[in-house]
Order: structure tokens, then sequence, then C-alpha cells
């Protein structure tokens, strides 16, 4: 849409890879996924380090094949020649959240989404050093085709 002018700009997640021909790419924040879970999986928490291996013994809580963030966390646990089948995908983060902390498995998730049960105890960070777990948001857009909104918009996104 973006290469048919039916849209101004988009803003959205990628990787370190930000090379959208024809297009500039304006990066705004970093985002971190993280690997979590509560009490019932403490000791992989304690741990320096968790290999994918290991962890692919464990119930994953995962965003479904169609989210970016599976798609690149599906790629990490492939260079390694591991299969990811987790217990459930799901849509969106919400209910991710909720199941690990009933502790019904080890959730993948926006750090930032987390960082209330983190602090409190509720949750558990994992360290897992084997996956690609910082993205950029950005907007990407063509200087050429901005209307007065968009512009508007990124002068304040600047």
């Amino acid at each position: 849409m973006l290469e048919n002018h039916d849209l101004d700009m988009v803003i959205r997640k990628f990787g370190e890879d930000i090379s959208f021909r024809n297009f500039t790419v304006k990066e705004v924040s970093k985002i971190e996924h993280c690997f979590f879970c509560n009490e019932n999986y403490k000791h992989l928490a304690l741990k320096d380090n968790v290999s994918l291996e290991e962890l692919s013994h464990y119930p994953l809580l995962l965003l479904n094949q169609n989210s970016y963030e599976r798609r690149i966390l599906d790629n990490d646990f492939k260079k390694q020649n591991i299969k990811l089948e987790p217990i459930m995908d799901f849509t969106y983060h919400a209910p991710i959240l909720f199941l690990a902390k009933l502790g019904l498995g080890i959730g993948y998730s926006l750090k930032e989404t987390i960082l209330y049960e983190l602090d409190n105890n509720l949750l558990y960070l994992i360290n897992v050093n084997d996956i690609s777990s910082i993205n950029n948001i950005g907007v990407i857009y063509n200087p050429k085709y901005l209307s007065s909104a968009a512009n508007k918009l990124l002068s304040m996104i600047n």
C-alpha cells in the first residue's frame, strides 16, 4: 500500500535489517522481548543462561505464527535445529501473561508489558542468550508522498 501511495506511512516493528527499498525508515524506539515464568519454573530464572534446547522441553506460551515476534523466535530455534512447539499460541499478549502467572507455562512477550509483575516478584525473567530479543519500532515512509497531516505527525514523532 505504501508503494501504491494508498498509505502515507506505516508504523511497525522490524529487526536490525531495516532495508525497505525506496522508503525512509525512522527508528522511533527499541523494544525487548523476553521469556518469563512464575514460581513453578523459577529454577530456570535462577540460571545465568537457559539454552533454547532446554527451553524447548517446557510448556511455552507464545504468539501465533503470523506475528512478527513468533517468526523471529521460530528462526532463532531453526538456526539451532530445534523444533519449536508451544503448548498454546495466541493472537495477543494478555492471555500469555495471565496463563504464565497461573503457572501453566513459560511466556514470551514484550518485557515492558510485564515490568509490574517482575518488580513485584509475580513473574521471573528467564535469561536466554540465544534469541533475537531486541527489535525496533519505526516509521516507514516515502518523503515525496507525505500528506500535510503525515508530515505533521512525523514532526511530532521527531
